[in-house]
């Protein structure tokens, strides 16, 4: 008897929901691979320092760092002194940078309406709120407010 693969079925949600987001944003940042998008994971990454970005998305210093330079190379941000602390550097997002972050947010915000009207308003409120109280992540943004026009 094979073990339940529940990992594995919440990697997949995961994994179709990155794909999804990369499918419509992608067309117009070709140069985008599912790896950027986890910067993004976790709300706004301007100011943030890659260290942070790494802890939050999971990953190495190293494999953010060249995230961060591939973006950087491709002028979604740069990279600045912290006025705190001279060593450190912190992310800034470009004009196109935050462009991007806008388009990121509108085509998360698209997936959940997609997931809300094939689950059911009821259902996927208790998706939310399981997935909120297994993981103590309580501060959901309004879908609303992270939406913007397609082409904004």
């Amino acid at each position: 008897m094979s073990t339940p693969r529940y990992f594995g079925l919440l990697r997949l949600a995961f994994d179709q929901a990155l794909a999804t987001v990369l499918a419509e944003v992608g067309p117009q940042h070709p140069e985008l691979r599912p790896a950027h998008l986890q910067l993004f994971r976790f709300g706004g990454i301007d100011g943030s320092h890659t260290a942070e970005l790494a802890a939050h998305a999971g990953m190495t210093k190293q494999s953010m760092h060249e995230l961060v330079t591939h973006l950087e190379r491709h002028g979604y941000l740069v990279r600045e002194a912290d006025p705190v602390d001279p060593r450190a550097k912190r992310v800034r997002l470009t004009t196109a940078g935050q462009q991007l972050e806008r388009q990121i947010n509108a085509a998360i915000a698209d997936l959940l309406d997609s997931w809300e009207k094939r689950l059911g308003t009821e259902r996927f409120d208790q998706l939310w709120n399981t997935l909120q109280e297994l993981t103590g992540e309580t501060a959901l943004p309004d879908r609303a407010r992270i939406r913007v026009p397609k082409n904004g």
